[in-house]
């Protein structure tokens, strides 16, 4: 007889399986969480608002549509006022209404209107070039069948992958002019008016882009993404023979790239117009377009630097990440993500800054005025060679002229005011740019204390009449002219000393100014200056008093990052380098990478990736900051106080503890501990949890996979516009977005958005040019805080970042940054500096270290500068801490980072630690720095609310999974052994009837 087969067997094993992946699932799911919370935008709260609750922020739309044209409308204005007119031969621009045009690159059906990363939005909605045209001009005014034939090509940029990226990745994939059939070069003459060509680069996070790599030198001209590569080339020389054949009449430039590109080719191949307009954003073209119409009048003036030769920078010799000559040996590693090998010790790789101050036009301007004057061994300095537009150059459609230029000295201030008269036909905006001069002086040269030729201090921006004058009066800080002395006086000086004021059409032109007042050798000079549009102002003491105390708090200041410098740092031991400096231009020019290894002390400084060494830094932070802390404070008291009364109380209030006290230390941990895109809800003082976003250029969930709010220009344009009122509307757009992305009470709660950044484009090369503003720190302070400002006129937090010298992606992770202090002082932290005292409530972390130290670890900056300097009362984040256990929790609360984007995981490093004197208060201080922020935003709309913390439905549904598929294993086993019991007994009765046959 054959032989039934058990059926419950293979349901049983399946469903043994199932409950086995979801037993797993509940641990490795709750080690995520946090992200799956934030990705999932998963309710973890009940929240029933106070019905009388007073309403602190409320959007100004009445409807969703009314919301989006304002967005549109805004992000359109920041490229009509932001976009650079280069060139403009015998008047190119504006064109005719009439003219047809033939666009030409890849890039012209497929521009860079975003970054990568946490930059990326989708721009789908928004216009095509080929629309954007037919709309300023007029339909059938483009070639379509160019148009198709580069859609169809299938050449298109690649970028470098977020995940573990690499400048390699990088391709530019122009179409060569071989693959142009001769049927589509006959359409050319047709639309012959313009031949309209597009420079896209893209940049984004987690890749700096290539800038000499010998594998890509196949792809790009010398591995150099910035540079045209032979397809470009080929591309411009068979124009310029059309050009000359008739073909064409004019061929006009768009440098889509807030990257800068290597200008060297712009006075070839018969170029007569170039525009630069950076990163699009949504709906940026529409106003590219209108300005190549004359609809718009280009006013837009440059934030960098733009040069014949990207390589010319003094910073370009040490731009990259370098292992540490003994990183082998010592076993360290790095790390491009949180997933990658080595991300539990990231302290393989190192970067000197062996420039100091002098980087962008600080550096092309200074050494310029010192070649013409004969001084500071600059060598026979061809300045042109290097720089094709200076620093705040850009043309317009008509012409400006100053006239009575005046400076008064108003004690703390200065009152600069001049004339501007509109002489051309045409309105127009001009952005008045003020510079000024500060003595170089013996005592400088003795303290190594570096000057730059001129530096930006003010600027206004008015639209002018044709035939109009405009006065315009712009107040300028004293502070702003001091210096930092690092090695002498430890703090701010202002020198005895001649010190120059001018205004400037762009920074060359007021070194020129200033140079025609010393009368300079004309001969010497590259253009020409007017010493009337100059004021001497003489000090006549040595001031080292004045400004070495914070006019914020008034605590004192001095010297905090003397680890971080390789000459006053004693761990360095024998590794000493030679900065840059303006006394010796030739002799101290960087001539390429330094070279360092790990001493001992570096390694216990902060290298180690020991949990040993770890502990003993912890020990010795105790002993450094806390020592007189000598009781943990007791909280998770019994109170009835709650968040909503405090929405008006100020920082320093005392009672501000006995609010925080009534939280368990168990909820403070998880505060600090999982704070990715989210805070969590304090039901002990009624305050809700909170949600965060990304990113740089507008609301995005984009690394989460969520939905998005309008998508602006890169930060470049934003600061090009010299509008700080426009760009507050922009901060206001981006506030708006998140108001609206509230889907109700209990689910989402807005807080806050990672942004704006704020670092230093040190270098063409950096991956997040787009996310940053400038080469100038004093701008990018000023531009910020206007973001800032908008962006908290709408109830949200903006989490300036990524503080501080994160100024490449190559090696982020961890990288020992090495500085002086002036430079940190009056490059990298100057963007910070204003942002925060212009109104940012909160900063995010830096991934990299100062000298060996995590700079959410290092105390100077997290403490001495932010707070006692600074005077900052909200919260400061990490970056992204998932799996980083060098980002340690101890070291960070100790130096006064609050929390921590990421999850706890395999990192809580503060469990047990509410007995600890030291901990349980930073930890508390943490806190109170959190809740206070949140009491500053919309979420306190809700009222004395009722919280609840619940758990969100995916875990609702794995653990009830989990239960049923356990119970149906379960019946599934039983049955399958009832079954086995029933067909053994079959069995045995059908061997017993044939045993009686």
């Amino acid at each position: 007889m054959k032989k039934k087969r058990n059926h419950w067997k293979i349901p049983t094993a399946l469903l043994a399986v199932l409950t086995a992946v979801c037993i797993v699932a509940i641990p490795v799911t709750g080690y995520f969480q946090t992200m799956i919370n934030a990705a999932l935008d998963a309710e973890t709260q009940e929240v029933i608002p106070d019905p009388d609750a007073q309403i602190f922020y409320w959007t100004d739309y009445e409807t969703e549509e009314e919301l989006v044209a304002n967005d549109w409308a805004v992000c359109r204005q920041v490229t009509a006022e932001g976009a650079a007119l280069l060139v403009n031969r015998d008047n190119t621009l504006p064109l005719p209404q009439d003219t047809k045009f033939s666009c030409f690159s890849q890039s012209s059906v497929d521009p860079v209107k975003v970054g990568t990363g946490s930059a990326f939005m989708s721009t789908s909605e928004g216009d095509s070039l080929s629309s954007a045209l037919e709309s300023s001009f007029q339909p059938g005014c483009v070639n379509t069948e160019l148009w198709k034939f580069y859609i169809t090509s299938g050449y298109q940029r690649v970028n470098a992958d977020l995940t573990g990226g690499d400048p390699s990745q990088y391709r530019i994939n122009e179409v060569p002019w071989s693959e142009y059939p001769d049927t589509l070069k006959s359409t050319f003459s047709d639309y012959g008016d313009v031949a309209l060509v597009v420079l896209s680069r893209s940049s984004g996070e987690g890749a700096d882009l290539p800038s000499g790599l010998p594998e890509l030198e196949p792809y790009m001209t010398d591995g150099d993404y910035l540079q045209l590569c032979k397809e470009e080339v080929e591309m411009f020389e068979n124009l310029a023979t059309l050009k000359e054949q008739g073909v064409f009449k004019k061929i006009v430039v768009l440098l889509n790239s807030s990257s800068t590109l290597q200008l060297d080719f712009v006075d070839d191949y018969g170029i007569d117009a170039v525009l630069w307009v950076g990163n699009l954003g949504l709906n940026g073209l529409p106003a590219v377009t209108d300005i190549l119409a004359g609809k718009v009048n280009p006013s837009g003036r440059l934030v960098d630097t733009f040069l014949r030769d990207n390589h010319s920078s003094p910073a370009m010799a040490n731009y990259d990440a370098f292992p540490y000559t003994n990183a082998k040996e010592l076993g360290l590693a790095t790390a491009q993500n949180n997933n990658a090998p080595g991300i539990d010790k990231c302290n393989q790789d190192y970067v000197v800054y062996q420039e100091g101050i002098y980087v962008g036009y600080r550096y092309y301007e200074t050494r310029y005025e010192d070649y013409v004057l004969g001084q500071g061994n600059a060598g026979e300095y061809d300045y042109n060679a290097d720089v094709a537009f200076p620093f705040g150059y850009g043309l317009s459609y008509t012409t400006f002229e100053y006239s009575n230029f005046t400076v008064e000295d108003q004690g703390d201030t200065f009152l600069v005011g001049v004339d501007v008269t509109n002489t051309g036909a045409v309105d127009g905006k001009h952005t008045v740019q003020i510079y000024f001069q500060s003595p170089y002086t013996q005592y400088d040269k003795d303290n190594g204390v570096e000057k730059a030729s001129v530096e930006l201090c003010g600027f206004d921006k008015k639209e002018i009449a044709a035939g109009a004058t405009e006065h315009f009066e712009i107040t300028v800080e004293k502070e702003d002219l001091t210096s930092y002395d690092a090695n002498n006086a430890r703090t701010y000086i202002l020198e005895d000393g001649d010190y120059y004021f001018t205004v400037g059409s762009d920074a060359h032109n007021a070194v020129n100014n200033i140079l025609m007042a010393k009368g300079a050798d004309e001969s010497r000079m590259s253009g020409s200056g007017d010493a009337g549009l100059t004021y001497k102002w003489s000090n006549t003491s040595f001031d080292a008093e004045t400004y070495s105390v914070s006019p914020v708090t008034g605590n004192p200041i001095t010297n905090l990052f003397d680890n971080a410098d390789l000459n006053k740092y004693e761990g360095a031991e024998d590794q000493q380098i030679t900065y840059l400096t303006r006394n010796d231009w030739v002799g101290t020019f960087p001539q390429g990478p330094v070279s360092l290894r790990v001493t001992q002390a570096m390694w216990d400084d902060g290298l180690t990736h020991e949990e040993s060494g770890r502990a003993a830094l912890v020990e010795k932070y105790k002993e450094l900051y806390w020592s007189d802390v000598t009781e943990a404070p007791e909280v998770g008291v019994s109170g009835t106080l709650s968040a909503i009364d405090f929405v008006d109380v100020p920082a320093d209030d005392p009672t501000w503890l006995d609010l925080v006290d009534q939280i368990p230390y168990e909820s403070m941990l998880n505060l600090v501990y999982n704070g990715a895109y989210q805070t969590a809800a304090l039901p002990e003082i009624s305050l809700p949890g909170t949600r965060e976003s990304d990113g740089p250029t507008g609301f995005t969930k984009s690394l989460l996979g969520g939905s998005s709010g309008m998508a602006f220009t890169s930060e470049d344009v934003m600061a090009a516009t010299f509008n700080p009122e426009l760009v507050k509307e922009v901060g206001k757009c981006i506030g708006e977005d998140m108001l609206h992305a509230q889907s109700d009470n209990t689910v989402t709660l807005m807080a806050g958005i990672y942004a704006p950044g704020t670092n230093i484009h040190r270098t063409p090369y950096l991956g997040r040019h787009n996310e940053y503003y400038s080469e100038d720190g004093w701008l990018s302070g000023e531009i910020c805080a206007a973001e800032v400002q908008g962006i908290r006129d709408r109830g949200m937090l903006a989490f300036v970042k990524h503080f501080a010298l994160n100024d490449q992606e190559e090696g982020r992770y961890g990288i020992s940054t090495w500085s002086n202090e002036q430079a940190i002082r009056e490059l990298y932290l100057e963007g910070f500096e204003g942002a925060v005292r212009g109104g940012a409530m909160n900063v995010m972390s830096s991934f990299n270290r100062i000298g060996v130290v995590w700079a959410g670890a290092h105390h100077g900056l997290m403490t001495g500068i932010l707070r006692d300097e600074w005077g900052m009362e909200g919260a400061a984040i990490t970056d992204m801490s998932m799996n980083a256990s060098w980002m340690d929790y101890r070291l960070g609360v100790l130096a006064g980072q609050d929390y921590w984007c990421g999850q706890k995981g395999s990192m809580g490093t503060l469990d047990g630690s509410e007995d600890d004197p030291a901990i349980a208060t930073a930890v508390r201080n943490a806190v109170k720095h959190i809740v206070y922020g949140v009491t500053r935003t919309n979420v306190m709309n809700v009222g004395d609310a009722t919280v609840v913390s619940i758990t969100p439905w995916w875990q609702v549904t794995l653990y009830a999974s989990t239960g049923v598929l356990a119970i149906l294993t379960v019946l599934c086993a039983l049955m399958a052994v009832r079954t086995g019991k029933k067909e053994k007994s079959a069995a045995l009765d059908v061997s017993s009837k044939e045993e009686q046959k």
